[in-house]
């Protein structure tokens, strides 16, 4: 009978004392998973502050960029360019000084690209007063003719209308495509416009000059 009280005992004891360690084990366990826990609170914390930051500057910039398009479209020339309706207009202030209608050439991948543009606000990078372009060698070949060595024979000038307007992101206004260039040969997306009105864009804008994408 002391016997079994004795196993019985030892037995006990020995679940006790697995039950500590196991009750040891838990609660180290759950530290580190505290600890890991507030090692990520703190990282959130830190990264949305830096968030709130840059939500605070990007806000500020905005409002700043606003005030300085409010004010340069009252006293500058500006133009604004209408995809819905394919229609170019230049203005200064509230008044339209001209409004004109445009083709936007270029491939088809890029034109499908600037269709695809939220409204946004550009601003001219420049301007030409020509648009010389030299037949390059590919379209001598392709007619089965070799390519002159004189680079004035190749010379088309005004290949693309009196000048041209460059308005950033890839985009440029023109005028009308010269007759010996052929489709093949358009190197960039641009507004074509008739030459008449593009001597009147080239003319009133410069360098700054805003562009409002519609």
């Amino acid at each position: 009978m002391a016997k079994r009280i004795l196993a019985i005992t030892a037995t006990v004891l020995a679940s006790l004392a697995m039950a500590r360690l196991v009750d040891a084990v838990g609660k180290r366990a759950l530290m580190g998973v505290a600890q890991e826990l507030d090692e990520k609170l703190v990282a959130v914390g830190r990264e949305h502050h830096e968030l709130v930051a840059r939500r605070d500057q990007l806000e500020l910039d905005q409002a700043l960029l606003g005030h300085r398009i409010a004010a340069m479209s009252k006293r500058e020339h500006h133009l604004v360019i209408l995809r819905g309706r394919q229609r170019l207009q230049l203005a200064l202030g509230d008044k339209v000084m001209l409004e004109i209608g445009y083709q936007l050439r270029g491939a088809v991948e890029d034109v499908r690209s600037f269709a695809a543009m939220p409204r946004s606000t550009l601003e001219v990078l420049g301007k030409s007063e020509s648009t010389n372009w030299y037949r390059p060698d590919w379209l001598y070949r392709l007619e089965g003719l070799e390519p002159p060595v004189d680079s004035a024979v190749r010379l088309v000038r005004n290949a693309f209308g009196p000048g041209e307007v460059f308005l950033g992101a890839g985009i440029s206004i023109r005028g009308e495509r010269h007759d010996d260039v052929p489709a093949e040969a358009i190197d960039r997306t641009y507004l074509e416009v008739d030459d008449e009105s593009l001597k009147a864009v080239v003319e009133a804008v410069g360098e700054g000059t805003l562009v409002f994408i519609q």
